[in-house]
């Protein structure tokens, strides 16, 4: 590999500061790109997948997550928490699809 190329495990992150939609378009991407290896589809479950994907777009879109306009009665505290809790939740899922790139 050239020193300056990057790998294509390397392109999919997920950070504490990325938004909860940054970070469902980064595990949504990786999603899409190994559901069309047709060898993975053995291992994986993406229908399974995607539809825990959505639950978790569902809790962030009724909480508001990322716009601060939340009228459900937590608190700002709450939402953080709730915040990273999604955040770890596409880390892992990226995580997880990553061991079928290499």
């Amino acid at each position: 590999m050239r020193a300056n190329a990057v790998s294509v495990a390397d392109l999919f992150e997920v950070s504490g500061n990325d938004t909860v939609w940054d970070a469902w378009l980064t595990t949504v991407n990786l999603l899409d790109m190994l559901e069309q290896t047709h060898s993975v589809g053995q291992y994986y479950d993406f229908v399974q997948a995607r539809d825990k994907i959505a639950k978790v777009c569902a809790i962030a879109e009724f909480h508001m997550i990322d716009k601060k306009a939340c009228a459900c009665g937590l608190s700002d505290a709450e939402h953080d928490l709730l915040k990273r809790k999604i955040l770890t939740f596409f880390k892992m899922q990226v995580a997880n699809l990553k061991h079928f790139l290499s």
